[in-house]
Formats: C-alpha cells, structure tokens, sequence
C-alpha cells in the first residue's frame, strides 16, 4: 500500500508504534535517533533480565519495519541534514513540543512553502493548540487526564493506570489514519496537510460512554474493579484468571444450568446449587448472604482448574466463559499458530531469538506516489527495489546520509526488503532495517529463515 512511500520518524515513544504501524505497511520508515541514542524509549523489561539498553524488549517490539540514521536536528548542521532529509520524504512523523520545528525555521508555514507535498502528523500530549499545548506529558499524566484512570482499579481503592502506555497505542492508529488520509488527499491537491494528534484526545476517546454517565447521575460513575456491578466479573483459576458473568436473564440461564451440571460431574456442585431456580435468579434482589454463597461455589470450582480447562470445558458446553490471557497464553493460542500469526527474528548479537507479531497487512489495489518518484535529479542514485508481497515495483533516489555529528555521511542499511541483523554502533543507537514478506520485520546482515509454518502460509 504505501510501497512508494518514505517516512521521517523523529519520535519518542510516544510515536514508536505509529511508524512501525507504516513501516508495516510497506512504508520505508527511516527513524531518527540523536547521538547515544533513545535511552528514555529503551525501558525494561530487558532480554534475558540483563540491564542494558540495547536490550530493551519494548524498544525492540516498537522498532521493526524501519531503517535508522543518527542525527542531532538541534544543532546546525544536523538540522541542514534533515532539510535536506525532508526534501525526499512524504511525511514526517515527530512528537516534538509544539513551537520547537518554528524555533528552527521549520514551523508549519515555511514547511508548506518549501516542502508543498509533505505531510506532517504531530504527535504530542495535548495538541498543538489550546491552553495545554506546551504542557509535556508521559502516558501516566495523559491516562490520568483522559478519565481512564478514574474508571480502572478498585473502587474502594486509588485509582490505577495499565501496565502499558495505552494512551501511545491508542493515539498510534489514529496517527496513522491520519496520515492516510492526507496522503490520499495530496493525491488530489498535490499539497500535504498537518495531521494534529492529541495524545489526551485519543484517551478520551477510548473512554466510549463513559463521560456520558455522569449526566444520567449526580455522581459521577465508580470504579467497578473485578466485579460487574454485585456480581464478580474476574475469577480466580488455578493457573490465572477467566472472566464469568454470574447475571441473571433469559439470556443467561442456559450457560448458568450447563455450569451447575459441569460442577455436578466433577463432585463440585453442592445439593442446594443442583436444584437452584436460575429462572427467578437476579443479582439485583438477593440478598448479600445468598449472592457470597453463590460466589463461593462458582469461585472454588474455578479455582480447581487451569485456564484451558475451564475455556475448553466452556466452548464444548457453550458458557459464556473466557481466560485473562497472558503473554504465555497468548503464544500458545492455538488460533493464532495456526494463522502463523508470530514470525522468529534473531538476535545475533544476544545469541537469543524472539517471537514478533507479525503484520497484518495484505496487498493493495493501490500505490500511492512518493515525493522521490516525483523528483528527478541528476546528481543522485537511483536503487529499484521489489517486494515479495507487492506488484509495485518502485524507483527511489536515495535519501542524504547522515553521521552522528550531523556531517553527510553514510545511512548503514539497504533500503530493499532483503533480509538481516541489527548492528550496533557507539552511542548505544540501533540500525534497523525495512520489512520483508507479510511486513516481518528483516535485520541488517545475515540472512534469517522464516519459521517452516510462516513459510508455508507465505509460499
């Protein structure tokens, strides 16, 4: 889909997920990095629990599907490097604070007049206008702001925030369409456009109906915990947790009988809980006593077996049943092995090899044109690559190098698809390397093979 395309990403975490989500797309994503590199984005965990930064898991995860190039845009020459980076890329992707681009003589008004045809997509806490816009922001304050903290957790504890910066991930689609949808608008105009994303805005966004609550009630709404409204919701499994919803209906009472005769063959069903009336059950009428007692039969149950049991037992019974999934889980599911859903990438250099998702991405009816197909210019070389997953066979000047002190020099990494490893250089910044087949991302160097199954829904 977007094969034709370069991207610019000069991100923090924040944006890491955006671009890779483009790299994936066949984008050819050339991230930024100054020199020493992106400590703050390179958090644990770490591979093999070793504290190094180049270790970092979530670095690693965010990265693939793109190229990379030191460059310090702060100082002067670094920042002549990246105009003339600019002058043949399609978008460029930045978290920087809003007023920081204008202080360099890039603000938005003098990009249009010297780049017409680039995109801009602007990720930051709070958007580039409005009383908060020079505020800076990390998932915590933006999760906190944008009401999800308030409705996770407990509710007679403090309020919580997930494990995960959800609100990048959340704001990383959205970047995404975005520029989608700009690019496709140039296809008309011939003029790129800013694409605003607020970080605050997406979290709020994902809040659904909450906020609406409030105006159907004094108060405003609760924090429901592990429970759906007097009914537990999460349950204790041997191995884990499942989700069960112990609610009363027509709907509902099938599954609530096929649990009870479930118990009953496993010698776990007491005699008053084979003969309940679940026609007339309501959690909304019974009393406190009844609904502990109903909780404490059902609880011990799960509590006797491991997740699969209680998901397979669920499936062949039809009860609304499902595990909390963790990553463990997840790697297992036999659903998404079947789909080779995971690729292996090697690690070489950390004589590890560790299981990506792969991309989704199938191949498109169309191609949008980049800003080097539409530039033709004498002094520079021309590369004409092919991939795997894409009739479109493309021609690209090949961007100016950068070094780490901002002097033209050499961008390490083939722009093709072909395969490879990771290197490393002094400053601690990483090199990545463009998609291959199906968006997996490939490393700098050496050839590694797909998994046989992946292989063979490839082939």
């Amino acid at each position: 889909m977007l094969s034709s395309i370069r991207i610019l990403e000069i991100c923090d975490e924040a944006g890491f997920l955006a671009g890779k989500i483009l790299g994936d797309l066949g984008a050819d994503v050339v991230k930024v990095e100054a020199p020493g590199g992106d400590l703050v984005g390179r958090r644990p965990p770490y591979l093999g629990g070793i504290r190094d930064p180049e270790r970092s898991l979530a670095w690693l995860a965010l990265n693939t599907s793109k190229r990379g190039v030191t460059l310090d845009p702060e100082s002067s020459p670094g920042r002549a490097v990246l105009q003339r980076l600019l002058d043949q890329t399609d978008v460029l992707l930045d978290t920087f604070a809003p007023g920081t681009l204008d202080a360099w003589g890039l603000g938005w008004d003098a990009m249009q007049r010297q780049y017409p045809r680039l995109v801009r997509c602007a990720i930051t806490p709070f958007g580039q206008t409005g009383p908060h816009a020079q505020l800076r922001a990390r998932d915590l304050v933006v999760v906190a702001m944008g009401g999800n903290a308030s409705m996770t957790g407990d509710p007679d504890r403090p309020p919580l925030r997930c494990t995960l910066p959800t609100s990048y991930y959340h704001a990383a689609p959205e970047a995404v369409l975005g520029v989608l949808m700009a690019l496709q608008a140039r296809e008309t105009s011939g003029r790129g456009q800013l694409v605003d994303v607020s970080l605050h805005e997406c979290q709020l966004g994902t809040l659904l109906g909450g906020p609406g609550l409030y105006g159907n009630s004094p108060r405003p709404p609760r924090r429901s915990g592990a429970r759906s409204g007097r009914t537990r919701e999460i349950w204790l499994a041997r191995d884990g947790y499942v989700s069960f919803g112990l609610r009363g209906g027509p709907a509902r009472v099938a599954g609530l009988r096929a649990m009870v005769a479930w118990m009953s063959e496993s010698g776990a069903a007491p005699a008053w809980l084979c003969n309940y009336d679940w026609e007339q059950f309501s959690p909304a009428t019974l009393d406190d006593v009844a609904l502990a007692r109903l909780e404490a039969a059902l609880g011990s149950f799960f509590a006797s077996k491991t997740m699969r049991e209680l998901y397979a037992g669920a499936l062949e019974r039809r009860i609304l049943l499902a595990p909390c999934n963790d990553a463990r889980e997840i790697l297992a599911h036999p659903q998404l092995r079947d789909r080779a859903f995971f690729t292996t990438l090697e690690y070489p250099e950390f004589g590890a090899a560790i299981e990506h998702p792969r991309s989704s991405r199938r191949r498109a009816g169309c191609a949008l044109a980049s800003a080097a197909a539409r530039r033709a210019s004498a002094n520079t070389t021309t590369r004409s690559t092919a991939r795997s997953d894409s009739s479109v066979r493309r021609s690209r000047s090949s961007p100016p190098k950068a070094s780490s002190d901002g002097r033209v020099g050499r961008l390490r990494g083939a722009p093709h698809p072909g395969a490879g490893r990771r290197r490393r250089r002094r400053g601690g910044d990483a090199l990545l390397r463009r998609a291959g087949r199906h968006g997996d991302p490939r490393r700098v160097g050496g050839a590694t093979r797909l998994p046989a199954a992946l292989a063979r829904a490839s082939g």
